[in-house]
């Protein structure tokens, strides 16, 4: 992919909802280079428009970009995998889904720092887009995107993975606090804190 066009795509996904203004002043860009580019994108099917804003004044509103869900990625096969490895054992439940998802990564338990880092990366490779903040009550972590979004929008059960794999990473008793308004603000993360 050509230079340019990855550096938007990496400035979106840390930027959601940015202008073309947005995106030429952080890349030292025309306006009209990257629109150039944004058109490319949207044609590859990476980019989209998902809203528009008022220019304050006459002229054409401002249109607002994010990377579609296919450029964000999806959890699909591995969340997949560990539901079709459980089918054998009828009395599997969504603790074991993630016991199974979380078996995948070997976590350093003596350093709580590294661990938490670790579970980190270990989310964002099934594109969770996740980061972690330190609490007095404990880690409140944060996902940013749902890898397996179409189907969380049907089936709500699935939150419940999430909630104990991210439990199970972080080798702390985490509840869901905040989920993602899938209506309101898709952009909202899902915030998970120490079980009080």
């Amino acid at each position: 992919m050509q230079a340019t066009r990855a550096h938007i795509l990496t400035y979106l996904r840390k930027h959601p909802r940015a202008t073309v203004v947005d995106i030429g002043i952080s890349l030292d860009l025309t306006a009209a280079n990257i629109r150039y580019h944004m058109g490319l994108l949207v044609d590859a099917g990476l980019v989209q428009v998902t809203g528009k804003r008022n220019p304050g004044g006459a002229g054409r509103p401002i249109l607002l970009y994010n990377l579609t869900p296919h450029a964000l990625g999806t959890n699909i096969a591995p969340l997949l995998s560990a539901m079709l490895a459980l089918l054998v054992n009828k009395d599997a439940d969504f603790q074991s889904i993630a016991e199974i998802l979380a078996g995948e990564i070997n976590l350093r338990p003596e350093n709580r720092i590294l661990r938490f880092n670790q579970a980190v990366e270990y989310l964002n490779q099934m594109n969770y887009h996740a980061s972690w903040e330190a609490r007095p009550e404990g880690p409140q972590v944060l996902l940013r995107h749902c890898p397996y979004l179409d189907l969380a929008k049907k089936y709500h059960q699935l939150c419940q993975i999430d909630t104990h794999l991210v439990s199970i990473l972080f080798d702390t008793t985490l509840d869901i606090s905040r989920k993602r308004s899938f209506d309101k603000n898709p952009f909202s993360p899902c915030i998970f804190k120490p079980k009080i």
